[in-house]
């Protein structure tokens, strides 16, 4: 089994905690959802194991891509103005949730590439990275 992923390990994903640690947690409900199948839960089951240092890639990447779902840029989920009056310490300030969202966004991209890469390649298109445009005429 591969080693777990830490946060010492990954800056990109440390960064992406930090972000979401800026946002008001899940047990403020709003706009998190409530119930077992809520946004809240989603995410906690993806970063308890990331925060006690056992997570591994899929957790990353599943992680990296609710972040994109539920938080990034023109997400249908949760809007970005709720998103800025959910950040601590910056009274909805506009221009905040947008550039929190925007990091979120470009930081949970880096991730998702980065752990799902390997898998969106397939076993069809063999271990060199660019191989399949070789075979374009």
């Amino acid at each position: 089994m591969p080693e777990p992923i830490t946060l010492a390990d990954d800056p990109d994903l440390a960064h992406l905690i930090d972000l979401l640690d800026m946002l008001s947690g899940p047990e403020t409900s709003s706009p998190w959802g409530d119930g077992d199948h809520s946004i809240g839960k989603k995410f906690a089951s993806r970063l308890r194991p990331i925060l006690s240092g056992q997570g591994h890639a899929q957790d990353v990447d599943y992680l990296a891509v609710y972040v994109l779902k539920y938080l990034g840029k023109h997400n249908t989920h949760i809007p970005q103005d709720q998103i800025a009056k959910s950040l601590r310490g910056v009274n909805g300030l506009p221009a905040a949730g947008q550039a929190w969202v925007e990091d979120a966004t470009r930081t949970a991209w880096t991730l998702a590439t980065r752990y799902s890469l390997p898998r969106w390649r397939g076993s069809d298109r063999g271990s060199t990275p660019g191989e399949h445009w070789l075979t374009v005429p």
